[in-house]
């Protein structure tokens, strides 16, 4: 029996939506060799700076699902490293052409050259122009290239350590985020004692890794990758946050070298909106009456909640929305309803509210109830009982008690 051909694009669809993707490695871009043209320049002498950027990754790995209950299968596949920008910064020396822009995306194991045009300051000596190389979701790369201008130093083989930071897009005060640094010797010569200290600015943010991690040697062209876990609470302050890396490490010679790098964590708050108390006027709604729903919102999260709006859906006539405005953390605010209680009993009604901050809009939803009581008799028939007291008390007064005297 053949299958039609709607069939086996049902079956095509299917399997298509259960191939789940689950984790993907994430390559790394460094500078791998460079070299300086001439090796010595003179005074206001124009010269060529060229380096080779290469993707470390040889193959990354990809691990997929099929299906619910068949399991996962890992296969192989290039995962590029996309490429903003490479800039040369020149310290000292004049930079007159080589800003690459949107440089696109480099497969694994792959290398690139680049050239930068200089001229030589007019004053001797041994400079350091960077080199920056920025890679998408905050990932870059800072390379210092010695330039000789007419200096006697001779600039010796020694190790030179790059870090690639890897750092989430933002951080919500109070979540636990992961920093993945990656320290590379790119020099011609191994460093020992590699030493990476944390500080952070903030007591708001910690370190739940500990704050000195050790690497014993790095040769030439070998990476080392750190994983540091950090908490925050919930009173952080908002905007980038630094978090500074000391480096330090021992050269073939026994001298020791430090080296600064910052982590710029980027903090961002959201907003949490919550009822806080509902309430209504007249407190006893009986039916027939017009009445005041009060929903006062709190904001319980870390950031305003900015275009605040309410509405209700409710079986009884009335106005069914209501906007709020901003509402700052630790805040609330009133949603006022005005409405017109035309059935009695416990009526259902659904609340939505509508808010923005700065990660887009958000929405909140919340079953709730409502009592309607039925019109109060009580006090006719009190009054009824008494007019029916007072008649028999006044039949009993002038009919029999008059009665009563003038047999006397």
């Amino acid at each position: 029996m053949r299958l039609s051909s709607s069939c086996y694009l049902l079956f095509a669809l299917a399997v298509f939506f259960l191939v789940l993707p689950v984790t993907a490695s994430i390559p790394t871009v460094i500078v791998t060799e460079y070299t300086v043209t001439p090796s010595v320049m003179i005074p206001g002498e124009e010269g060529i700076i060229n380096v080779i950027v290469k993707n470390t990754a040889e193959q990354a790995t990809f691990t997929q699902s099929y299906g619910y209950d068949t399991g996962a299968t890992t296969t192989s596949v290039d995962i590029n490293a996309p490429i903003d920008s490479i800039t040369l910064f020149g310290k000292g020396i004049e930079v007159i052409g080589g800003g690459y822009q949107r440089v696109g995306e480099l497969g694994p194991g792959q290398s690139i050259p680049i050239s930068f045009h200089i001229r030589a300051p007019p004053e001797p000596g041994i400079y350091f122009p960077e080199v920056w190389i920025r890679v998408t979701e905050a990932k870059s790369l800072k390379y210092p290239i010695p330039v000789n201008v007419n200096s006697e130093v001779q600039i010796q083989k020694k190790p030179q350590i790059s870090i690639a930071k890897q750092l989430p897009a933002s951080v919500i005060p109070g979540e636990n985020f992961i920093a993945t640094v990656v320290v590379t010797n790119t020099g011609q010569l191994p460093a020992s004692n590699l030493q990476v200290t944390v500080n952070s600015s903030t007591t708001s943010l910690s370190s739940k890794t500990p704050g000195t991690l050790h690497i014993d040697r790095l040769g030439q062209g070998e990476n080392r990758t750190l994983v540091m876990e950090f908490a925050t609470d919930r009173k952080a302050p908002l905007g980038i946050q630094p978090v500074s890396l000391v480096l330090d490490y021992q050269e073939p010679d026994g001298s020791y070298q430090r080296q600064l790098e910052t982590l710029g964590i980027n903090i961002r708050g959201k907003a949490e909106l919550a009822i806080s108390q509902i309430t209504t006027d007249p407190a006893r709604i009986q039916q027939g009456d017009q009445f005041s729903l009060i929903i006062r919102l709190e904001n319980t999260g870390t950031d305003d909640a900015k275009s605040v709006s309410a509405r209700i859906e409710i079986p009884v006539p009335g106005s069914k929305e209501a906007f709020v405005g901003k509402i700052e953390p630790g805040n609330d605010a009133p949603a006022p309803f005005n409405l017109q209680a035309d059935r009695s009993g416990e009526i259902p009604y659904t609340l939505t509210i509508l808010y923005e901050d700065d990660h887009g809009t958000a929405e909140e939803r919340q079953d709730l109830h409502l009592t309607i009581y039925s019109q109060d008799r009580t006090g006719l028939i009190a009054g009824l009982f008494l007019l029916v007291l007072a008649g028999g008390f006044g039949y009993w007064y002038f009919i029999h008690r008059k009665k009563g005297t003038g047999n006397a």
